[in-house]
């Protein structure tokens, strides 16, 4: 079985944004996106296809319309997919209390950790840090 790696948010945004701002971080994020794809050892989670939609469709330069999300939410949801339950919520609370951070970030350290990541690709956390068995990787930098 391959080592699977979770893909935060933010890696989807970069290669969606057609800005031009951050042209480099755009293909790097492809060319991760493409890499987990193709291997099948990518993991996400309903959270970051919630995020992605609200962010794609509202709060980027050169929003998506609702169609291009969907589809491109299709596309990147042949990835493994972690859906949330209450004991989720709960471990990611006491994340909060003890790594102080926000519960947004809790929750997606602890849905990598539920799927058996060791890694978790992110431009939002703090690279090389360790959280609950989790490494967090920017692939961006």
């Amino acid at each position: 079985m391959k080592d699977k790696t979770f893909l935060d948010t933010n890696i989807f945004v970069y290669a969606i944004d057609s800005s031009g701002r951050e042209k480099a971080k755009s293909q790097n994020a492809r060319k991760v996106i493409n890499e987990y794809v193709a291997n099948m050892n990518g993991v996400i989670s309903t959270q970051v296809m919630q995020e992605f939609f609200v962010v794609a469709t509202c709060k980027i330069t050169k929003k998506l319309s609702v169609d291009q999300a969907l589809e491109y939410m299709r596309c990147i949801s042949v990835l493994e997919i972690v859906y949330p339950d209450e004991n989720m919520v709960f471990a990611a609370a006491r994340k909060v209390k003890k790594y102080q951070m926000s519960f947004w970030d809790a929750m997606i350290i602890q849905s990598a950790q539920v799927s058996g990541c060791y890694f978790l690709l992110s431009e939002d956390l703090q690279h090389g840090t360790e959280v609950s068995g989790v490494k967090i990787i920017n692939p961006l930098a």
